[in-house]
């Protein structure tokens, strides 16, 4: 521990999984996270406590939990060290420190001299209910986690005010048949880690993807994705598919680097994933961000499980402080709650599956009686439905690709449904991919949920918009259909 920038980049280590403030962990996990021994990690915690980075509070017993508290930033922590190697003059030392972590040396000075105080950052806080789930972009299924993915990655492209504009990609061409896409990549993209993004990890990612278990249905008719060149990839299908682009800018499609060397989700999104822990994470700028880079330097979510009492499933905040004077703003896109049966099946005890939300719960209720037996299931877990399903649609950033990507992803043939429907229903979902225009496809696609409604197989049993609760002093907001807003669109009202 003698070298200050192997000891700083143990205690980030430390920090970026327990956290800022008090956590309890046992010796065994810091061991395992560091890949020493346990007895190695009791000379660790000596140092980090004697520095005044963290206090340490051991309890008796191998199986009990310690209290760490993690007290200063890693990057503060980095610069108090650093003041005085430049007052020295040190400069050879002052950049090795700095570049701990890999951190890029001369981007990092430059920040350590134009660094004021910690009271200088521009800091958002997401107050939230419950704890997040791992953020893997092909497994996460619940909104929120959707959007954090969204705004760690990028996708090839994006859909804005209902139109489909570019991200990683600027600029696309199909052949005649829509059966063949090429796809431009921008130069210079980097990950967060520094490293280029090029087309070859775009095709890893992609093909990964639709071999996917749980989005195969929605991707399956992708035949493979190549790297033409480090900056050209090629996509082929095996049938027609005029809104490619569009479904490409969905979260699971998402563009992130696939290492054996870390867990971290790590993207080239407008912020980067500095600390994920079970009671908070924070988002920090990325400075390099290939679009419009964020005004805000850290964005925060920290969790209150008692907030889940009195929060509504559809409400969400975005603020400067826990509590906060806020206004309200609501979305144009909703959550939709749907009931999916077999109408020609009498039933005197149902068998119901439920997502896990606390609205699915209460419509459970609600359409139950005492015969039926209600079976709970993870958000997206259409495995168990059989006989009558409550689930739900979030509309998201694209309201066409959210519904496309249902009615492709629902397992219909499980509710053992008429062969009719089963073919029609199958035969709409490909003249909707095979309608080059768009406005005569979403039309398409909403005659065909008109007629899943007539049949009596699929109910809206109800529909609410997003609401977002902000800070006064959060300015350029706007409500997506994930119930948040782009966190690099907001800035924040010195008044």
């Amino acid at each position: 521990m003698a070298n200050l920038k192997r000891k700083l980049e143990i205690y980030e280590q430390i920090f970026q999984t327990f956290g800022p403030g008090v956590s309890t962990c046992q010796i065994s996990q810091i061991a395992a996270l560091l890949h020493v021994t346990e007895r190695h990690v009791q000379t660790i915690l000596k140092k980090l406590v004697s520095v005044g980075w963290i206090q340490w509070e051991a309890s008796s017993g191998r199986s009990k939990k310690a209290i760490l508290t993690c007290q200063v930033e890693p990057i503060d922590a980095c610069y108090e060290s650093a003041r005085g190697l430049a007052d020295e003059g040190n400069l050879d030392q002052l950049l090795s420190i700095l570049s701990f972590g890999g951190r890029d040396a001369g981007r990092e000075f430059q920040s350590y001299l134009n660094d004021a105080s910690q009271s200088a950052r521009r800091i958002a806080y997401m107050p939230f209910h419950r704890e997040l789930e791992e953020l893997k972009p092909h497994k996460v299924k619940r909104r929120t986690e959707r959007f954090l993915v969204t705004q760690i990655c990028q996708c090839l492209t994006s859909v804005e005010k209902g139109s489909v504009v570019g991200d990683l990609a600027y600029h696309w061409v199909s052949n005649d048949s829509a059966t063949r896409w090429q796809f431009q990549i921008h130069r210079g993209v980097r990950f967060h880690d520094g490293s280029i993004l090029t087309a070859q990890d775009v095709a890893h990612c992609l093909n990964r993807l639709i071999q996917h278990a749980y989005w195969h249905s929605t991707y399956n008719h992708i035949i493979e994705v190549n790297a033409v060149s480090d900056e050209q990839l090629e996509i082929k299908l095996n049938q027609p598919d005029w809104h490619l682009p569009r479904l490409l800018s969905r979260a699971e499609s998402s563009i992130f680097k696939m290492t054996s060397t870390t867990t971290r989700l790590i993207g080239s999104g407008p912020f980067s994933l500095a600390v994920f822990s079970s009671k908070m994470l924070r988002l920090s700028r990325n400075a390099y961000y290939s679009r419009e880079t964020s005004i805000l330097d850290w964005v925060e979510l920290w969790v209150y499980p008692e907030w889940a009492q009195s929060k509504a499933c559809a409400q969400n905040q975005i603020c400067l402080q826990v509590p906060d004077t806020t206004v309200t703003s609501q979305s144009d896109k909703s959550a939709f709650f749907l009931m999916i049966q077999n109408p020609h099946k009498s039933m005197m005890k149902r068998h119901i599956t439920f997502e896990d939300t606390a609205e699915c719960k209460k419509l459970f209720s609600s359409i139950s009686t005492d015969n039926d037996q209600g079976i709970s299931v993870d958000y997206g877990d259409y495995s168990q439905s059989e006989q009558v399903s409550i689930c739900s649609v979030i509309e998201e950033n694209d309201s066409f690709s959210a519904w496309l990507s249902f009615l492709l992803q629902y397992p219909f043939e499980n509710h053992e449904l008429d062969v009719g429907i089963l073919e029609a229903l199958d035969s709409s979902l490909t003249s909707i991919r095979n309608e080059r225009d768009f406005n005569q496809a979403t039309d398409l696609l909403a005659a065909l949920f008109s007629w899943l409604s007539e049949q009596n197989v699929v109910k809206e049993l109800k529909h609410e918009p997003f609401v977002l609760a902000l800070s006064e002093q959060i300015n350029g907001a706007n409500v997506n259909g994930y119930g948040w807003s782009e966190l690099n669109k907001i800035w924040i009202s010195l008044d």
